[in-house]
């Protein structure tokens, strides 16, 4: 079985999978992988990958389920990996003009103000959540028509954070 999942908004296959209670099998890029997961309290978890024949390699995670996705921390923030439900449209952060929070978090920068024209792919605001910092950019060219949040404020998941207007 092939399984898609989105690590930092990028589409990785996985083959091979095999999931059974607690644990997971898969090959990505030609390597075999390994998990054994063990659920704690407060939506967190143990997740120990098999490094190599018998030695394994513990790390903590966070799991939630986001507005249209199950997301999955673990550790330290390295990365963000999304796995989509096969009947939600597979629609990517950056092709929304303006971005919305991925995630429950902080705001702890904003880069732009209104009446800046900004560029695609260009850093607007950077918020923080579980202590994993997050640069939001613009999704194509255009104006900041205004920044709808304060650095210090919470925000909830898709909560719009800067409106832009497409560029003529």
């Amino acid at each position: 079985m092939k399984v898609t999942l989105h690590i930092d908004g990028k589409p990785v296959t996985l083959e091979n999978v095999e999931r059974r209670a607690q644990e997971i099998s898969f090959t990505f890029a030609g390597k075999s992988y390994r998990f054994h997961s063990e659920h704690l309290s407060c939506a967190t978890f143990m997740l120990d990958r098999e490094k190599a024949e018998g030695v394994w390699e513990r790390k903590c995670g966070t799991a939630w389920q986001a507005k249209d996705s199950r997301r999955v921390q673990l550790g330290a923030p390295e990365a963000s990996i999304t796995e989509q439900p096969k009947n939600i449209a597979q629609t990517s952060a950056k092709t929304a003009l303006s971005p919305t929070a991925p995630m429950p978090g902080v705001i702890r920068q904003i880069l732009v103000k209104a009446g800046d024209k900004v560029k695609t792919d260009q850093p607007l605001i950077v918020m923080e959540a579980m202590k994993l910092q997050t640069t939001l950019c613009a999704g194509g060219e255009g104006k900041v028509e205004a920044v709808l949040v304060k650095v210090g404020e919470m925000v909830s998941e898709g909560a719009e954070l800067v409106r832009l207007k497409k560029a003529p």
